[in-house]
């Protein structure tokens, strides 16, 4: 027996409105579980033959037994959570409903047995958390001589949700309404992603359309890079000397050339060890090298984790100066002035980015981490 118990991904606010739609169906079952007659239940269940509009609302609070209502529920909280800390109440529970009901109708379009359970609805839950945190981790807790537990990537796990219900509907599998499942993770993950495109929705480092963006940009520099082109370099409106432009690179410049494609190709492996090698090189080089915004982020976060403190504040101080604009700059602050207070005895500049994210943090361990930091420094 596998079941998921929680993401590694950090809350940023407590998911009340999920915890009041598991409320809600856990109450709606022991409510109607033994006390209503199953002909009276039936009315609640959404009949594709003869389909009425409350009942794409009503069929989602139905389950036909504790173990449909454990399953669904379970899933609704290790992804539902995170998904409304990122679409907020609101907005959470009106796409929960739509979900539900968009998979009521995939069913309705095709099927003729009535549907029951908010299967649909957390397969659309599924699907959004999918483009959302395509990188967090789930961890399983298995049961069978013994007890353990262990993690999966959240991608691949929803992944093969999707492609079992797409096996088993098609080898017409029944008693599941594969459909509505197939259904839901289509409509979660499009919008998801839909809102990330258009930009109703704040974009993240780590969202699946900021990673395929990542990659293709990587991917363009690279090929930029193998055909002598320096993108880094500035050339002004007023160089108007053509026959430079031609001109081969500097000793100095092909090997900042080389070395930048060479940590592109690194991270693009995930050899992020090779990626912080390379980069500690460049700065022997050019002191002011800069690569891409995820880039930089992550070979920063690779020196910090291998304890070169002096080269991982390097590389956070430049993400700072160059990218003023990042959305989460006050963990970046953090973790600079936790590098400066306990590493490199600079508690100046410590107190500085410690006293300008502690305003801004909206994590409490987060918050309570700064101010415990700012005390220990404090002159």
């Amino acid at each position: 027996m596998f079941f998921p118990i929680r993401t590694d991904r950090q809350l940023r606010h407590t998911p009340w409105m999920n915890y009041s739609l598991i409320a809600v169906n856990v109450l709606v079952y022991l409510t109607t579980s033994g006390n209503v007659p199953r002909s009276t239940l039936s009315l609640y269940w959404l009949n594709p033959t003869l389909p009425q509009l409350s009942q794409f609302i009503t069929y989602q609070f139905m389950h036909g037994g504790w173990e449909h209502l454990l399953g669904n529920m379970l899933f609704l909280y290790v992804f539902g959570n995170s998904v409304e800390d990122r679409l907020g109440k609101i907005g959470y529970l009106s796409f929960y409903l739509a979900g539900g009901v968009l998979a009521g109708v995939g069913h309705t379009l095709v099927e003729q047995n009535p549907v029951l359970g908010a299967s649909g609805a957390v397969a659309s839950v599924s699907g959004a958390y999918l483009a959302l945190f395509p990188v967090s981790n789930v961890t399983i807790v298995y049961w069978f001589i013994f007890i353990g537990a262990f993690e999966v990537s959240s991608m691949l796990l929803i992944l093969f949700q999707i492609g079992q219900d797409a096996v088993m509907y098609v080898a017409n599998f029944g008693g599941v309404a594969y459909l509505a499942h197939l259904s839901g993770y289509a409509y979660g993950f499009a919008l998801a992603m839909g809102l990330l495109w258009i930009g109703l929705l704040t974009r993240e480092p780590y969202d699946l359309l900021t990673m395929l963006e990542h990659r293709r940009r990587r991917a363009q520099f690279a090929a930029l890079t193998r055909k002598g082109y320096q993108p880094w370099q500035h050339n002004g409106p007023d160089s108007q000397d053509t026959s430079k432009k031609d001109d081969p690179p500097n000793p100095q410049q092909q090997q900042v050339m080389d070395l930048r494609a060479q940590i592109t190709q690194a991270i693009s492996a995930h050899d992020f060890n090779l990626a912080a090698e390379l980069y500690t090189q460049l700065l022997g080089v050019a002191p002011d090298q800069v690569l891409q915004q995820q880039q930089q982020l992550d070979v920063a976060n690779q020196l910090m984790s291998q304890e070169h403190h002096e080269a991982a504040a390097h590389a956070y101080e430049l993400f700072l100066s160059t990218y003023k604009h990042y959305p989460h700059r006050e963990q970046i602050e953090l973790i600079l002035g936790l590098i400066y207070a306990r590493y490199l005895d600079r508690r100046e500049r410590a107190r500085e980015l410690l006293g300008q994210s502690v305003t801004r943090l909206s994590d409490p361990a987060q918050m309570h981490l700064a101010k415990q930091t700012l005390e220990e420094i404090a002159e």
